[in-house]
């Protein structure tokens, strides 16, 4: 029972720390980058920087009340579990983007480089959300709720949707075209760092061994020193005709060179050649809720 409740206590941090990561990104874009350029590059944030000439109010302040009728909606419509977390996000992403707002300068006004610099931190904190199994409030939340009404549309169709209202209404603020293209270009730029992003933390590399003498030492070895499973297959040496097992085990990138170590020094003669896999989805790696959820997001 004990090491079940620090388990769940050590995920929960995990998952705590990934947010506040996650707003911290969020603050470095907006500070740095997007506020003082007027970019409105999607979200409640983008909707605070294009309103502000207005409303006068912190964007971290705006987001939060905005977001507070939607977590109503959100424990009506999932319930409390679905909606604690991404409250406490939205907490915290208040704090540290009006708090980091008193000590982060604007870096640039150059308006393409802000809008190519905030978009990518943005979509880095995207992953922190993913990575939290959450939602960073906002926007993010909203379309995920309209999805409830409206289920024939993709979570991506809904984020088009939200992100492109805000972007519009930054244009109609402004009076200016190329704002509302900049803060498009920053949206745009959020997406494909999320997904590079994406793709590149769930790669592994599938590892084959035909060893020259006992495959035992070596499978050993594997789950003894690289804490990672072996799996043993029938194979046949069709020029021998001699049968031999063939190892197989799936490592992290960064594993790879200590697999050739080890195999090298427990059996010099042992073939080994190497795979890459595009997703992995088991113990060791992404569980597979979380990789289900990483190739919807893929596809939306």
């Amino acid at each position: 029972m004990e090491k079940g409740i620090r388990l769940e206590w050590k995920t929960v941090l995990r998952k705590l720390a990934f947010i506040f990561l996650g707003n911290l990104c969020y603050a470095m874009a907006i500070n740095l980058f997007l506020q003082a350029n007027r970019i409105a590059a999607g979200g409640f944030a983008g909707l605070a920087i294009a309103l502000n000439p207005w409303l006068h109010i912190p964007t971290g302040v705006f987001v939060l009340v905005m977001s507070v009728p939607l977590y109503v909606w959100a424990v009506i419509v999932k319930g409390w579990s679905f909606m604690l977390l991404g409250l406490i996000g939205s907490v915290l992403y208040t704090v540290e983007v009006d708090l980091s707002a008193l000590v982060l300068p604007t870096v640039t006004h150059d308006l393409l480089l802000a809008a190519l610099c905030g978009g990518a931190l943005n979509g880095l904190a995207s992953i922190c959300f993913l990575e939290a199994e959450t939602n960073s409030g906002g926007t993010d939340l909203l379309a995920r709720l309209l999805l409830t009404r409206h289920r024939s549309l993709s979570l991506g169709t809904m984020f088009l949707f939200c992100d492109g209202a805000v972007v519009l209404i930054s244009m109609l603020v402004e009076r200016n075209l190329e704002i509302g293209i900049y803060g498009a270009i920053g949206i745009m730029v959020s997406s494909f760092v999320g997904d590079k992003l994406i793709a590149g933390m769930n790669r592994a590399s599938i590892y084959y061994i035909i060893p020259s003498g006992p495959a035992e030492p070596i499978a050993r070895g594997i789950m003894e020193e690289l804490r990672r499973g072996v799996t043993s297959l029938p194979g046949r040496g069709m020029y021998a005709g001699t049968e031999r097992q063939v190892l197989m085990t799936v490592v992290k990138p960064a594993q790879g060179y200590k697999v050739k170590a080890l195999v090298k020094r427990i059996d010099p003669g042992a073939f080994v050649f190497m795979a890459r896999a595009a997703e992995v989805a088991g113990e060791g790696f992404l569980d597979v809720d979380a990789s289900e959820s990483i190739e919807r997001k893929k596809k939306e």
